[in-house]
């Protein structure tokens, strides 16, 4: 009893996890810090506060890129609520990417006038904003073209497309924009749409490279051989008649997967130093890898990282790897009759990076034939679906992966277990400690202690004895 009682002094509650990760991060104790603030947030995960100050510490810690996945994620959730336009500004910052955090002030400033943020942006980046409409503008150009390319690539295209009809109509009809709704009805297979959209935009300008070669893509899609094959000639035969021109027929044919043509397009332009830039050094990079050129490959992708600081994990090679993990992955569990298998197999390639290695992949046929409860756990991991009992089991899988625990037949214990609790009406609120008990039922010889447990699941031996009980009896 004595014991139980140092373990608990008190109600644990976010507010109390959140002050701990204040105190650790004062001491300069980082890591203990992120557990504190993150323990806060699944307690209290509306609370912005706790939230930014996560945030904030994990761009210190050189984690800005996971920091800003999660922020703008949680700003979709809650609707677009202005205050994330603050803290993605502060965020950037941090990250000393001043665009990005100018720009995100700008539309804070704009929702929230009487915020005093203006004067601290002039001030912290020495400028002077004359002219506030056109200033606003380009802040709603930016933020908007950002949070398209990240819903874009997160696979969340109906959103994306959704956000942009929330854009001033004026900046909606600007071509880039048009391009990119069009780009998205493409991906949905929409193609009528996208087709309507495409075909005006040709109208107006035949030399669109982005209209064209969606265009192209359609056709293939649609299995329309002969225009594919038409539109796909008149890319890969045009010559140039400038740099300009040059580069931008260049970037189609790489985004087109013609790699030896966009090769030959491209490289003079980086020998001649005219054109280069990160578009640039990215397709050649791409180009290079599928010619069978790794170390050409790299060397493009290390002088890319001059420009903007790219992951590795979207690398030629590297999206290459995850696409071909995906396809094991698709063998393995979704094709096998074992629902609980074919669970563990979306989770597993939900985790799969990089994230948009699922866009276009042949997986997705797979997918359309599975259960309705399976479809629904993919929505609730690639689109953000609220659901109680599959987010549940969801973060039971997340809590075995921070512990270390991320073998098959663990995480397949802990997804029949959970099952078997929610199927006779048991509490399973409290998915660390259930899942660190259903490891107390299945060590198979490994030496594991209930301490071990408390600590590797960061709970309490109480919660932990409470938990075991429960399975006990089923």
């Amino acid at each position: 009893m004595n014991d139980n009682r140092k373990v608990i002094p008190f109600n644990q509650d976010g507010e109390f996890h959140f002050n701990q990760g204040m105190k650790k991060s004062g001491q300069n104790n980082k890591h203990d810090a992120l557990r504190s603030f993150q323990k806060a947030i699944e307690l209290e995960g509306n609370n912005l506060a706790y939230l930014s100050q996560y945030a904030y510490l994990l761009a210190e810690v050189g984690r800005g890129t996971e920091a800003e996945h999660i922020l703008i994620n949680e700003f979709i959730q809650h609707q677009y609520d202005a205050e994330f336009y603050f803290i993605l500004s502060q965020l950037y910052i941090i990250m000393s990417d001043p665009n990005k955090a100018f720009l995100f002030g700008v539309q804070y400033v704009k929702h929230e006038p009487d915020s005093g943020y203006d004067e601290e942006l002039e001030n912290m980046f020495e400028v002077s904003i004359d002219d506030e409409e056109e200033v606003e503008k380009e802040a709603d150009r930016f933020t908007g073209q950002h949070l398209f390319q990240h819903l874009f690539m997160n696979a969340r295209i109906e959103e994306a497309l959704e956000l942009l009809s929330t854009l001033p109509v004026d900046i909606q009809e600007e071509r880039e924009f048009r391009n990119m709704k069009a780009m998205g009805a493409l991906f949905l297979n929409r193609y009528e749409e996208a087709h309507a959209l495409l075909e005006q935009l040709l109208k107006e300008d035949r030399t669109d490279m982005h209209a064209l070669s969606h265009m192209t893509l359609l056709y293939y899609h649609t299995g329309e051989t002969q225009k594919y094959h038409d539109y796909l000639k008149k890319m890969e035969v045009v010559q140039p008649l400038d740099d300009d021109a040059r580069f931008k027929v260049g970037l189609v044919l790489n985004f087109l997967k013609k790699y030896e043509r966009s090769y030959e397009l491209l490289y003079p332009l980086y020998r001649k130093q005219t054109f280069v830039s990160f578009q640039l050094l990215h397709a050649l990079s791409h180009s290079s890898y599928h010619m069978g050129n790794r170390a050409e490959a790299e060397m493009f992708w290390d002088r890319m990282q001059l420009f903007h600081k790219v992951d590795e994990a979207y690398s030629p090679w590297k999206k290459d790897e995850a696409s071909q993990r995906i396809a094991e992955l698709e063998m393995k569990y979704l094709k096998n009759d074992d629902a609980y298998m074919r669970l563990l197999g979306i989770y597993r390639i939900y985790n799969v990076k990089p994230r948009d290695a699922i866009l276009g992949h042949e997986v997705w046929d797979t997918i359309e034939s599975l259960d309705d409860y399976e479809k629904l756990y993919i929505s609730h991991l690639f689109q953000g679906l609220n659901l109680v009992r599959l987010g549940r089991m969801h973060k039971g899988l997340e809590a075995l992966k921070m512990a270390g625990y991320t073998g098959e037949e663990d995480q397949l214990a802990w997804i029949e277990t959970f099952h078997d609790l929610y199927d006779r009406k048991e509490d399973v609120e409290d998915t660390d400690a259930l899942a660190a008990a259903t490891l107390h039922f299945h060590k198979r010889d490994r030496k594991m202690t209930k301490k071990a447990l408390v600590e590797a699941f960061d709970t309490t031996l109480y919660r932990l004895n409470k938990a075991i009980e429960k399975i006990r009896h089923i």
